[in-house]
C-alpha cells in the first residue's frame, strides 16, 4: 500500500505555506477539503499536516488521530507568536495556540520560539524548521539600503491587526499618529520622506488616506505589488506585529514595530514605538541606524527565524523521520516514539556570531578601533609595555613620598594643637577670657 500525506487545510494549494515544500514531501499529498466532522483518518495515511488547530472540529480530529498513537501528526507554525492573538483573542478558545499542543511536533519557526511553545508544556514537540516560503528570497538580488536622496519608508499592518474593536482603535489611533506626523513634517534628517501604506482591515479609509493611497475593489483594477517586493524598493519599515518584521529583517530594512498596545514582544525588535513620543526618534534613527541597534536585529533575527540553509531541506528531513517513525510503531504494534529533536544543530546550542559583528562599526567615535596598521599597532603596544614596566618603581617611590607628606603633617598638627593647649593655660592664669570670634575660628581650624 502506497502511504499519503494528509493535509487538512482546504487551501492549501493557494498557500505557500504548505506550496514551498509539497512537491518535495516524501510521500503524495493529499488536500482534505471535506468537513473534518466526517471526514475519517484512511487506512493509507503515512502523516497528517496542518496548521489549522483553533476551532472545535480541527482540535477533535487532531486528538483523535493523536491518541491512536499510529499515525505522525505535524503541526505547523505559520508565523511569529503575537501576545495578543494568544492571549487577547476573544474568538479563539483559550489555550488553543498550543497550550499543548495537539500534535506530535510543531515546525517552529525558529529557536526562540521553540523555547516559548517548549515552556508551555510541549519539551521534546518542538523542531526549528523555518519558514519555508522565504527560501525563495534571493538575499543577493536585493539592493541596498539607500543612504541618500529620498528616504523610502513602508508603513504595514498585520494581516489581522487586531482582534477586537478596542484593539483596532488603538491600532488607528497609532497609524493617525505617525500619518499626521509625516503630513505635518515630511522630512526625516534633512531627507524627503516618500512612504508606501500598505493596511489591511480598511485602515487606510479610517485615517483618511487620501484615495490614491487605497486599494480598488474593481477586480479589474491593476494588482498591488507583492509586499515581498515593496520591502526591496524602501530603506526602513514599519509594521504592526506581523511576520513581515521577520521578511524585512532577512533583507537587512531597518525595522521598528508599532504597538500602542504596549503588549509584552515575543519578537523583540530593535526599535519599537509605543508612543508618539517615540516618532520623531525613530524615524530618525530608522534613517540612519545605529551598528549597534542593526547589530542587536541580526542576532535576533536569526533567533527568531531560522535562516541558516533552506527550510525547505529541514522540512523535508523532519516528514520524512516522522514517517518512518510511524511505519516502525505500526510494524512493531507500538506507540509512535519521537526523538527529542528531529533536527540537528549544527550551532550545538551555541550562539552565532553576526559577520556585522565589528568594533569599528560598532564603536565609530572611538579611534582605536579604526586603526588597520597591524605594524604601527605592535609598536605602539610595545611602547606602553615598556611604559608600565617601569611604572611600579615609579609608584613606590611616590607612594614613600606621600608616606613621608602625611607623616610631616600628622606633626606638625600635633606640634600645633601643643601650641594651642599653651595659650590656653596662659589665658587662663592671667583670667583673660576667650574672644567669642576668635574662638569660632579656631573650632573651624580644629
Amino acid at each position: 500500500m502506497t502511504l499519503r500525506a494528509y493535509i487538512l487545510c482546504r487551501f492549501a494549494a493557494k498557500s505557500a505555506l504548505y506550496t514551498s515544500w509539497m512537491d518535495r514531501c516524501p510521500l503524495p499529498c493529499t488536500i482534505v477539503k471535506e468537513n473534518l466532522h466526517t471526514w475519517e483518518l484512511p487506512p493509507d495515511a503515512g502523516i497528517v499536516v496542518t496548521h489549522m488547530h483553533y476551532r472545535h472540529e480541527e482540535l477533535s480530529k487532531l486528538r483523535e488521530i493523536h491518541e491512536r498513537g499510529t499515525v505522525p501528526v505535524l503541526i505547523l507554525a505559520d508565523g511569529i507568536l503575537e501576545y495578543r492573538n494568544t492571549w487577547e483573542h476573544p474568538d479563539l478558545p483559550d489555550a488553543s495556540i498550543f497550550q499543548p499542543l495537539c500534535g506530535h511536533k510543531l515546525a517552529c519557526i525558529g529557536r526562540g520560539q521553540v523555547r516559548v511553545v517548549e515552556s508551555w508544556g510541549n519539551v521534546g514537540k518542538c523542531e526549528f524548521v523555518g519558514l519555508p516560503r522565504l527560501d525563495s528570497v534571493d538575499l543577493e538580488s536585493v539592493p541596498a539600503v539607500q543612504t541618500e536622496g529620498p528616504f523610502r519608508l513602508l508603513i504595514a499592518t498585520a494581516n489581522t491587526p487586531a482582534f477586537n474593536d478596542e484593539q483596532r482603535e488603538t491600532v488607528i489611533q497609532s497609524l493617525t499618529h505617525i500619518r499626521e506626523r509625516l503630513d505635518k513634517n515630511p522630512k526625516v534628517n534633512g531627507r524627503d520622506c516618500q512612504v508606501t501604506w500598505r493596511l489591511t482591515d480598511g485602515l487606510e479609509r479610517a485615517i483618511g488616506l487620501p484615495e490614491s493611497e487605497i486599494p480598488s475593489d474593481d477586480w479589474e483594477a491593476p494588482q498591488r505589488k507583492p509586499l515581498s517586493d515593496v520591502i526591496d524598493e524602501v530603506d526602513a519599515v514599519i509594521t504592526t506585529p506581523s511576520t513581515l518584521y521577520l521578511e524585512s529583517v532577512l533583507k537587512k530594512r531597518p525595522t521598528a514595530v508599532l504597538d500602542f498596545h504596549n503588549r509584552p514582544h515575543y519578537v523583540p525588535a530593535a526599535w519599537t514605538i509605543n508612543a508618539p513620543i517615540h516618532f520623531n526618534w525613530t524615524l530618525r534613527e530608522l534613517a540612519d541606524p545605529p551598528g549597534h541597534k542593526m547589530l542587536f536585529q541580526d542576532a535576533t533575527l536569526h533567533d527568531q527565524l531560522e535562516c541558516e540553509g533552506p527550510a525547505t531541506d529541514r522540512m523535508v528531513e523532519l516528514l520524512q523521520t516522522m514517517i518512518e517513525c510511524g511505519k516502525t510503531a505500526r510494524a512493531e504494534n507500538e506507540p509512535i516514539k519521537f526523538p527529542h529533536r528531529i533536527i540537528a544543530d549544527p550551532r550545538r546550542g551555541f550562539s552565532r556570531v553576526p559577520h556585522t559583528f565589528s568594533l569599528s562599526k560598532l564603536y565609530q567615535d572611538n579611534p582605536v578601533f579604526k586603526e588597520q596598521d597591524v605594524q604601527r599597532m605592535q609598536v605602539e603596544l610595545v611602547a606602553a609595555i615598556k611604559r608600565l614596566d617601569t611604572m611600579p618603581a615609579e609608584l613606590v617611590e611616590k607612594n614613600e613620598l606621600i608616606e613621608h607628606l602625611i607623616t610631616a603633617l600628622d606633626g606638625a598638627r600635633l606640634r600645633a594643637n601643643r601650641m594651642k593647649a599653651r595659650v590656653h593655660a596662659i589665658r587662663k592664669r592671667l583670667g583673660i577670657k576667650p574672644d567669642p570670634k576668635r574662638k569660632k575660628m579656631d573650632d573651624s581650624e580644629e
